[in-house]
């Protein structure tokens, strides 16, 4: 998993298999962590999970977790997938529920997502983008294409 936050944003890909209880509670004290180091709590978000999304309790954890905190919601969470039945139906749900704020994006289309959270959140669009690409070669994903290269070991 790759995480960092750039101001009021946070930049996480993951390509996990699955994601444990266990796991996901760490990941959330991690960010934690991380947005009191800063002093600054991220209100928009990028999001790629290329094999395994949080499950529905898991969602609920966030959920509490952030209402235990005392942390605001995200304003806005951008989701990278490759999936066309994702991105469809992210885009039918916004038309049902206009105030959504989560919208997909295609893989190639990542600048254009940074520029839809840059809208309402303040970070640096080049160093975001920057992230991005560190996310891509850390995790040993091919350019142009959502999957991990074959490199074995966990990530």
């Amino acid at each position: 998993m790759y995480f960092r936050q750039l101001n009021e944003l946070t930049v996480t890909v993951s390509i996990a298999e699955k994601i444990s209880d266990v796991d996901w509670t760490a990941y959330l004290e991690g960010t934690l962590a991380i947005a009191k180091g800063f002093g600054l709590a991220a209100n928009v978000s990028l999001l790629c999970c290329m094999r395994a999304y949080p499950n529905a309790r898991q969602r609920q954890m966030a959920s509490d977790f952030m209402v235990r905190h005392y942390l605001r919601e995200m304003q806005r969470v951008a989701v990278i997938t490759e999936s066309m039945v994702v991105r469809g139906a992210m885009t039918a749900f916004s038309w049902i529920m206009p105030k959504v704020r989560v919208r997909a994006f295609d893989s190639t289309e990542t600048r254009n997502a940074f520029i839809w959270l840059r809208e309402i959140g303040t970070f640096d669009e080049a160093s975001a983008l920057e992230s991005w690409h560190e996310a891509k070669l850390k995790l040993s994903i091919r350019s142009g294409s959502m999957h991990p290269s074959a490199r074995p070991g966990p990530r």
